[in-house]
């Protein structure tokens, strides 16, 4: 029995989760460091769901901002060009909420060194994009 998955189709999925969960990274830092010039005590927060429950606005804020995100790769009517699109279409929703879950994971493992931190950002992103990468194309 063979796999039907095409490893290169695969790969592509991977490595497009990968960027895209790093540029959901940067977007969610970029509203961040936005609010706090805005609203100081806010603290520095790139995971929407802790933002949730620290400081509510800003949670609400990146919430949006990944909805808005996830909104645009669905706006296509076309039936051709939507069958092509499928794929693009499952890897944002599985990147998007994967975000949601392992973007917690440098709030989980605690230190004063920013660079354990930056490795978790890191760590993280990879294992989402390979992860909805792989799901994606399944």
């Amino acid at each position: 029995m063979t796999s039907k998955i095409n490893p290169r189709a695969l790969s592509w999925s991977v490595g497009a989760g990968i960027g895209y969960s790093f540029i959901l990274t940067i977007i969610m830092a970029l509203s961040s460091l936005i609010l706090k010039g805005f609203y100081p005590p806010f603290q520095f927060s790139i995971a929407p769901v802790k933002s949730l429950v620290v400081s509510p606005v800003e949670g609400v804020v990146q919430l949006l901002i990944l909805i808005a995100l996830l909104a645009f790769v669905f706006p296509i009517r076309g039936e051709t060009i939507s069958k092509e699109l499928k794929n693009v279409r499952k890897l944002a929703v599985f990147v998007a909420v994967g975000y949601l879950v392992l973007s917690l994971l440098p709030y989980a493992i605690t230190t004063s060194y920013i660079q354990a931190y930056v490795g978790l950002v890191i760590a993280f992103n990879i294992i989402n994009g390979v992860v909805g990468g792989v799901g994606a194309s399944i």
